[in-house]
């Protein structure tokens, strides 16, 4: 056999053997479940971060930035800013479960889950 012959066949063995563990880590329904429901809380933690940051924006519109800062204002913009860097994590915890969740139903059709 060719050098090339060898390096395409082991291509092919090592892709097969991902595949295999790739199949094998979608396999647990109870992995399945847990995912789904970290899926619904951090929707509704997402929906919640996005209507307090609404409410922070209209606050911010509204106010005179002529009159001095109070606490309770300083406050809101402190935790909104802490809201977007906590907003980030989540969403892209989110699209890993919903890539999870996609690929475990392609892997389990018969399941009919």
């Amino acid at each position: 056999m060719n050098p090339i012959d060898i390096i395409i066949l082991s291509c092919c063995i090592i892709g097969l053997v991902y595949f295999a563990i790739d199949r094998f880590k979608y396999r647990d329904i109870n992995v399945y479940h847990e995912k789904l429901e970290r899926l619904n809380e951090l929707r509704k933690l997402i929906t919640a971060i996005e209507n307090e940051n609404v409410e922070t924006e209209n606050i911010i519109k509204s106010i005179n930035l002529d009159n001095d800062f109070n606490d309770e204002l300083t406050d809101k913009l402190i935790k909104n800013r802490d809201n977007e860097y906590k907003l980030s994590s989540l969403k892209d915890e989110q699209r890993k479960i919903e890539l999870y969740i996609k690929n475990f139903r392609m892997y389990n059709k018969n399941i009919r889950i």
